[in-house]
């Protein structure tokens, strides 16, 4: 049963700074596209998995999040899910919905994420991005919290510097990564960045956090995006929807653990394993880019990339949308943007448009199976959970 869920349907908002519009207004937009695009009707939708990871501390809603973004639109009268895990809340919700589908509970279930994070007042802003990580640990409350950064932006830098001493990365080979990222995303519609950038200008650009720059690092932003997940045969058996190989969700091995795998390299592992097949049987990927330092980090941990290869990768342009190895070829979080409970569900929207040949300007040489990899939040300076999907054309 598991091998007969796919994706018939996908939708995004467009990303950016939106103080203007409700989480209301973002979600209609994601989900008008994406049940369009499945051809079916809200009343076909019989369950919703609803991913947001920061309204309570910016607008104040708590609790039925997803009821009360669902309600206007018709989504009532079925069960809704409410799912929070920081950045990967809307891989975790994806990640439910093919669950809730592959065990035969349910036909036809829809994955929304929306995340509304700019606000007037900046300090609440950047002090709920200390959310994401343990309250009580000196990570969530050093330096970088509640000032004109996010806290995460500290540990970026130390990844950064990690990859310079360990792995032999140069900051200019991260300025190269995020230029492809920003280049790319001046042709995604969607994209909250959409100037590019040259890798000199990445590198001119105001710094942040030594090493890196602001256009090293996602933007601030709000939007939505929505998937539906179905198994009904007829939809299953269309040349337009896309099949869940796989779909694993992996949290922080324990203290006592030191050898165990992250928890990319854990969901990632699992993913391949599900799906009977590895990293090598890609064609492009999707990873976890809140900023150049965690892309390169993601490329080793799934699995594609060998510990040290980063910079001849890099020189070779083999994640480039020409390369060997495309990653993040439609702009990326750093390009395409970071609204939190919505970045995991557009990295498939991204890749499912890809699968179909119907990226346009964007899509690349006949691709038939993608990773999609997203993490969140922090306990003890490790990445706090990761999903990894698997997904191929029919």
């Amino acid at each position: 049963m598991a091998e007969n869920v796919v994706i018939s349907g996908v939708g995004m908002s467009p990303f950016g700074k939106q103080l203007d519009t409700s989480m209301k207004d973002l979600g209609r937009v994601a989900v008008d596209a994406a049940i369009a695009d499945a051809g079916i009707g809200v009343p076909d939708v019989q369950a919703m998995f609803f991913s947001n990871a920061l309204a309570g501390l910016i607008t104040g809603q708590e609790c039925i999040r997803g009821e009360v973004v669902g309600y206007p639109m018709g989504l009532a009268g079925i069960p809704i899910h409410n799912v929070e895990n920081a950045c990967a809340s809307g891989g975790n919700a994806l990640h439910l919905a093919w669950m809730a589908v592959a065990s035969g509970l349910y036909d036809t279930v829809l994955a929304l994420g929306v995340e509304k994070i700019n606000h007037p007042d900046r300090q609440r802003m950047f002090s709920a991005y200390a959310a994401g990580a343990d309250v009580e640990a000196a990570f969530a409350t050093g330096d970088g919290a509640g000032q004109d950064r996010t806290p995460f932006v500290d540990r970026q830098a130390k990844l950064a510097s990690a990859l310079f001493e360990e792995r032999g990365v140069t900051l200019e080979d991260l300025a190269a990564v995020a230029s492809r990222s920003l280049q790319s995303a001046r042709h995604n519609r969607f994209a909250h960045r959409q100037f590019g950038a040259t890798p000199e200008e990445v590198l001119a650009a105001r710094t942040v956090v030594e090493p890196l720059t602001a256009l090293m690092s996602s933007p601030i932003s709000d939007g939505a995006a929505a998937v539906v997940v179905t198994r009904r045969p007829e939809v299953v058996a269309a040349s337009r929807s896309v099949s869940i190989h796989a779909s694993q969700l992996a949290t922080r091995p324990p203290r006592d653990r030191p050898d165990a795998p992250n928890a990319v390299q854990a969901s990632a592992r699992a993913a391949f394993e599900q799906a009977g097949l590895g990293p090598g049987d890609m064609d492009f990927a999707e990873v976890h880019d809140a900023s150049v330092a965690y892309e390169l980090m993601a490329w080793t941990d799934v699995g594609l990339c060998e510990p040290g290869e980063e910079p001849r990768w890099i020189a070779d342009g083999v994640t480039e949308a020409t390369g060997a190895f495309p990653v993040n070829c439609t702009g990326g979080l750093v390009g395409r943007g970071h609204p939190l409970g919505a970045s995991g569900l557009a990295q498939v929207h991204d890749a499912v448009a890809q699968l179909r040949g119907e990226a346009g300007v964007l899509q690349l040489d006949d691709p038939r199976r993608a990773v999609v990899q997203i993490g969140g939040g922090v306990v003890d300076w490790l990445t706090a959970a990761s999903t990894v999907h698997v997904l191929g054309r029919n």
